[in-house]
């Protein structure tokens, strides 16, 4: 007897090819949906103690330990990435992949391009490092008096906001305001040598940074002024591509940090 195919058992046989066909993609694709799943975030942080930098391999620092802590507590796997800030500001902004930055200050433009939690810290009022001995500068008691004299210059780490009050005051600024690719260390290196009059810190870094130079650094000064804005708080920065529940899991625990528990 030869066998054929019959209508009926075309029919049959239709259902089942599909199904097993799609078993098979499934099988296949599951392992990718897995791995995509699982990606780790990118964590964006600079080398700038003692708000972020690396030791034995764990971020620290009074942003830094806060921002690793709060993802670990939220069970989210994320790829440490050194970088500047001016970079970690427009790579987020560029929305290319699931990426957050510690320590960043809140502003209408990265508002539009990314996501922030709560805050992690709140940083100090700014302050200026100067050198004791310019007597150009060190009689001035209000940033007021530093940004309106054009004979007074002023390095600030390029891409950085020094909050928004401080920002909108910088702008308007007759000063010869330089914006620079150098590191904090590097910065205050310019004042001691004469190149520029001061630097904006925040009194913990400044503390930090001055110390770095032991005798030399005891030539420097931080003026702290009448008029400077309050302290602003500091938020991890994420790209759009962040799902909107991880943000609400890290801000779950960022809530039991001391900064936001009551």
């Amino acid at each position: 007897m030869r066998l054929t195919n019959s209508p009926i058992s075309c029919q049959r046989s239709q259902p089942t090819s599909t199904v097993a066909a799609l078993l098979l993609l499934v099988s296949l694709t599951l392992p990718t949906m897995a791995t995509a799943l699982a990606e780790p975030i990118t964590l964006f942080y600079e080398n700038r103690a003692p708000f972020t930098y690396i030791q034995s391999g764990e971020l620290l620092g009074v942003e830094g330990k806060s921002a690793a802590d709060v993802f670990k507590a939220a069970g989210y796997e994320f790829t440490l990435s050194e970088a500047p800030g001016a970079r970690q500001i427009e790579w987020i902004g560029r929305n290319i992949d699931p990426s957050c930055a510690v320590g960043i200050y809140r502003t209408a433009e990265r508002e539009k391009l990314g996501k922030f939690t709560l805050p992690i810290y709140t940083k100090q009022s700014k302050i200026l490092v100067v050198r004791a001995d310019n007597r150009k500068i060190n009689s001035f008691r209000s940033w007021s008096e530093v940004l309106e004299n054009p004979l007074v210059s002023v390095v600030m780490r390029n891409g950085y906001s020094y909050g928004e009050k401080l920002d909108a005051m910088l702008a308007r600024a007759k000063a010869r305001v330089k914006r620079l690719p150098a590191e904090s260390r590097e910065r205050v290196r310019l004042i001691l040598e004469g190149t520029t009059d001061g630097a904006i810190f925040t009194p913990i870094e400044a503390e930090y940074q001055i110390k770095q130079f032991g005798d030399e650094g005891k030539a420097l000064i931080m003026m702290r002024f009448t008029d400077s804005p309050p302290p602003e708080p500091s938020y991890i920065y994420c790209s759009k591509s962040v799902d909107d529940k991880i943000l609400d899991k890290l801000n779950e625990y960022i809530k039991k940090l001391p900064l936001n528990s009551n």
